[in-house]
């Protein structure tokens, strides 16, 4: 990476620096909240999804934190590659549209909207998931769990079962695949390479098995993997590599940031018990609930980008070649665009400006679905239970990667009749 634009040395690199420490991931807040009153610094050398700490060799980048520079990068993709050089020369497989610039991005997305439709996700999935997720609490009433492992964890690798006519207790293959993916929880270099492995040559089988039962004539359902692989758009379809390689996206991004979206909700019933009985009482409560808790405590923390052309974004000179990270999570937290950024203010009449799922054309496809989920998991919770106890003293944050922002341990009792 060019590295001809480096800002200079100052105390704001000792921040940087300490970016990666698990302090820092498990708060970031502060941290970011530092980095927007300085202008952008430079070196911060971080991880892609995919990528194996330890083996892979990071690029020093430029971090942005203020909303202005964030949205900024987000609506210029024609200034700002998504092509992750990092990621490609990784043992990883690449990740449909979240690395692939236009024009491919808009033949990719069209053909992706054509199979990941909401009508489709909506079939599949609604009805499943609310007997299931019933089943779920029902089997964990009146006694301790940890929610993130028996229901956080489960609900989200449970849908890409459903929506990809996989068999359903192969969740936990897929929970523990996109954990070592998303670099954000504690494994070895090489559990991690073994993981990537492992998950590539998975969904290749399965859809090698499914474009041969689609050949033959059988009857395959209308589940995703199947509507990938008869997507068609203007004439043009998916390759086989490309079908494996959306499933693979689908799992690694959905998966792991739904799972810390459903533990950060409970995070916020936990630290203010009020809320409980309030959105018992009315649910109309809950979507603007789950927006603010997307806005204060948005899993996905950052994303990287290339510089294509020398360009200026607010005060900072970047470079054709520069590496560029940009914290959607601390662009949430900026005190010019939502005041009081700490705070958790149910219906911010801005609300609809949070960037947790990014902005223009890489908002992320699987947002609805995430709602979807976040919804029944606490219409669920709310039907069945009639309190949630705990501590938000007894929990902890992940800590093992920046990636995303989220519990690894939540100890909570759900108390009621079961």
């Amino acid at each position: 990476m060019n590295q001809a634009s480096r800002h200079p040395a100052s105390d704001i690199d000792t921040v940087v620096a300490n970016m990666l420490s698990p302090e820092c991931i498990s708060n970031p807040y502060p941290v970011y909240k530092v980095l927007r009153s300085h202008p952008p610094a430079f070196g911060l050398k971080d991880y892609p999804p995919g990528t194996v700490p330890g083996v892979d060799t990071p690029f020093p980048a430029w971090v942005f934190t203020r909303y202005e520079d964030v949205a900024f990068v987000l609506k210029n993709p024609q200034l700002f590659s998504s092509e992750d050089p990092m990621q490609a020369e990784s043992s990883a497989p690449s990740l449909m549209l979240v690395n692939h610039d236009q024009p491919r991005h808009t033949e990719l997305r069209n053909l992706a909207k054509m199979a990941f439709t909401p009508k489709r996700i909506h079939d599949d999935i609604v009805d499943r998931l609310r007997s299931d997720v019933t089943d779920i609490f029902r089997s964990c009433m009146n006694r301790p769990i940890d929610y993130m492992d028996e229901v956080a964890g489960v609900i989200p690798a449970m849908v890409m079962t459903y929506l990809m006519g996989l068999p359903k207790d192969h969740y936990r293959k897929l929970v523990r695949w996109a954990n070592a993916f998303m670099v954000s929880s504690d494994f070895t270099p090489e559990q991690r390479l073994t993981c990537n492995e492992e998950l590539f040559q998975y969904f290749t089988a399965a859809v090698q098995d499914r474009y041969r039962r689609v050949n033959a004539g059988e009857h395959c359902g209308d589940d995703l993997m199947t509507a990938f692989i008869r997507a068609e758009y203007e004439g043009k379809g998916l390759s086989k590599e490309e079908v494996i390689l959306f499933c693979i996206t689908l799992v690694v991004a959905g998966a792991e940031t739904t799972t810390y979206f459903l533990g950060n909700l409970i995070g916020v019933l936990l630290e203010d018990k009020s809320w409980f009985a309030r959105l018992k009482e009315d649910r109309q409560l809950i979507r603007p609930f789950m927006e603010e808790c997307l806005r204060r405590d948005g899993p996905p923390q950052r994303l990287f980008r290339v510089v294509l052309d020398d360009c200026q974004v607010g005060e900072q000179a970047l470079r054709k070649g520069d590496w560029v990270a940009f914290f959607m999570a601390a662009a949430n937290h900026d005190e010019q665009v939502f005041p009081e950024p700490e705070k958790f203010i149910i219906k911010r009449p801005n609300i609809s400006r949070h960037l947790t799922f990014g902005h223009g054309i890489h908002h992320c496809l699987g947002a609805p679905l995430a709602r979807i989920e976040g919804e029944i998991m606490l219409n669920t919770l709310l039907d069945c239970t009639d309190s949630l106890e705990g501590d938000l003293a007894n929990t902890s944050r992940q800590s093992g990667g920046l990636l995303a922002y989220g519990f690894s341990r939540l100890p909570v009792t759900l108390c009621g009749a079961g």
